[in-house]
């Protein structure tokens, strides 16, 4: 996971995700030859959608032009740069660099080295497709890419190779950065009176500002209708998001009384994750009280996407967890557990619904809900 301080990283930047194959050189050449590989994909994989042949007629012709041509070389990248947006009428473009092996930056000395840094990609790529599943749970490109992604093999560098390029050449990749920028899209809806132009109309520098801009208010949001705070230092409560909550979590059914509150309790820590995770690569969100009393890691333990290809009922077994933690004086955050509570199994959830349901009906202001009273009550079976 990408954590960068004063900066937002989305899949327009990600050299880790979604790019699962690369080269070993970055000569202008290499870059326009990768450009006709993915035109000639998209016009493949797309040909009976009228508007994408159309944004793309001429374009690999141009893109053979400059693989010939004897211009310098920054003339060239600065051709290519113009091609890179290709129209597709209603004031709609699809830019050929989002689709790119990006990954072609990262130089490799040595088949060990390609084999990890493959296991990167393909870990980031897998955990990114999970989380999109939360909202395309039927999604059956979105599943194979998935399930595909977890029988690689690692064990052959060969092998690996012709995976990769075999990955990259077919349907999936596409369909994914689709989904991911849709993400982005949903993202931005509810805030789109906030903004000075349609999202749909937005040039790609409108639409970047447009997330910085809705990010800040989305913040701001928060603070103005709820008594939480997002926290943006979440590095102290990494070594706390590797194991899932055993009380409150979305795998079991035990302590909501039911699968049905269990149910109600994922979709709103979905809801919620999505609304605040501005990077797909976000694992866990902090969120604390505005007094300080309280603090929450909400979001997909490490070991939740150790489960991510497994389905159950037509959904992605990926479940959330909420785990709290408590001002223990100057800073310091202790988490709420049986064990600090004395082992008092009262006190400890009683402690528990102290903090998490008023953090529960603020989660669902924020997202347009309505907690029903069984989610509410769920603690009370526990006092």
């Amino acid at each position: 996971m990408n954590e960068k301080k004063g900066g937002i990283q989305n899949q327009y930047q990600s050299t880790d995700a979604g790019t699962l194959a690369f080269d070993h050189n970055e000569a202008v050449e290499e870059e326009v030859l990768a450009c006709l590989e993915i035109v000639r994909q998209i016009r493949k994989d797309y040909k009976g959608v009228a508007a994408v042949q159309s944004g793309l007629a001429g374009i690999e012709t141009e893109l053979q032009n400059l693989r010939m041509s004897t211009d310098p070389e920054e003339q060239i990248r600065e051709q290519l740069r113009a091609l890179m947006k290709v129209p597709l009428g209603e004031d709609k473009s699809l830019r050929l660099d989002t689709f790119r092996k990006s990954g072609a930056k990262a130089t490799v000395h040595s088949e060990e080295e390609y084999i990890e840094h493959v296991k990167k990609m393909v870990r980031n790529t897998a955990n990114n497709t999970a989380l999109l599943m939360l909202t395309h749970q039927h999604d059956s490109v979105l599943e194979a890419l998935l399930k595909n992604l977890g029988t690689i093999d690692f064990s052959s560098y060969k092998a690996l190779r012709m995976k990769m390029e075999e990955l990259s050449d077919g349907p999936h990749l596409w369909h994914y950065n689709e989904k991911k920028k849709a993400f982005l899209l949903e993202w931005l809806m509810p805030f789109q009176q906030d903004l000075d132009k349609p999202i749909e109309r937005m040039t790609e520098e409108e639409f970047q500002a447009a997330l910085k801009k809705v990010e800040r208010l989305r913040d701001q949001k928060l603070e103005e209708m709820t008594h939480l705070m997002v926290d943006s230092d979440r590095e102290p409560f990494r070594a706390y998001n590797r194991a899932m909550s055993p009380v409150i979590n979305g795998r079991d059914e035990t302590f909501w009384g039911g699968a049905e509150t269990r149910n109600e309790f994922i979709a709103l820590m979905n809801k919620l994750i999505s609304r605040f995770s501005f990077s797909l690569e976000d694992r866990y969100l902090i969120f604390r009280t505005k007094d300080g009393g309280f603090s929450y890691l909400i979001g997909f333990a490490d070991e939740a996407f150790d489960m991510a290809v497994t389905t159950a009922d037509g959904k992605l077994g990926l479940y959330p967890h909420v785990k709290v933690f408590v001002d223990s004086g100057e800073g310091e955050y202790k988490e709420l557990t049986l064990e600090s509570s004395s082992s008092n199994s009262k006190v400890y959830y009683n402690s528990l619904k102290t903090a998490v349901v008023p953090f529960l009906r603020a989660a669902a202001v924020m997202v347009e809900t309505e907690l029903s009273d069984e989610i509410k009550g769920a603690f009370d079976m526990w006092l």
